[in-house]
């Protein structure tokens, strides 16, 4: 199959087109590369690589993929209050942008949710975003024929994790502590727990 990785270069994108390769697809990514990094592109015959946001041009319009995976997005709660206008436009633009596009080809989506949906769509602009970016999955699979679904990442980590900026999680900002022979901050007390599976 020829399929379509959005966020390409990212962590879950790079370890994802990595699988997809193994079992013998044709890739595209398509990435900005504002998080995601050059050295995560993989020398393969069968992957293409495309240094585009989502909502610039018109990248779309002569291609055509079996499957979409829709992971480019802009992440993190914190930096979300700084810059809101970036996050809607990213999230919830280049979305539905991306559904415009699946529906009109009839191609399958499948959608990176965020775990950050169960605190409420109101928490902060990052959650906005992104459920913002499922209701209109669910208005198109609804009226428009859309075939979506949707993946929710619980405290992911592993090969290609950031692990120092403003979008690092926790298991990667630790990872550089241990290697710089730095502490690990922990917040509050030190009696909350999250479960982290291997």
């Amino acid at each position: 199959m020829h399929i379509l990785v959005t966020g390409g270069v990212g962590f879950i994108g790079t370890n994802l087109i990595k699988k997809l390769l193994k079992d013998g697809h044709h890739v595209t990514s398509l990435d900005n590369y504002s998080t995601g990094k050059y050295e995560n592109e993989i020398d393969h015959k069968n992957v293409e690589y495309y240094d585009c946001h989502i909502n610039d041009g018109d990248w779309h319009l002569e291609r055509s993929y079996d499957i979409v995976f829709h992971l480019a997005a802009i992440a993190r709660i914190q930096p979300s209050f700084e810059h809101p206008e970036k996050y809607i436009d990213t999230n919830f633009n280049g979305t539905y942008k991306i559904v415009q596009y699946c529906t009109k080809k009839n191609i399958p989506l499948v959608y990176a949710g965020s775990s950050s949906h169960h605190s409420g769509k109101f928490s902060n602009p990052y959650t906005f975003s992104k459920d913002m970016g499922e209701e209109i999955i669910q208005l198109y699979q609804k009226h428009f024929g859309l075939r979506s679904s949707t993946a929710r990442f619980y405290n992911v980590y592993g090969p290609y994790q950031l692990t120092e900026g403003g979008y690092t999680t926790l298991i990667g900002r630790w990872l550089s502590n241990i290697e710089r022979q730095m502490p690990c901050e922990i917040y509050g007390d030190g009696t909350k727990k999250r479960f982290y599976p291997c």
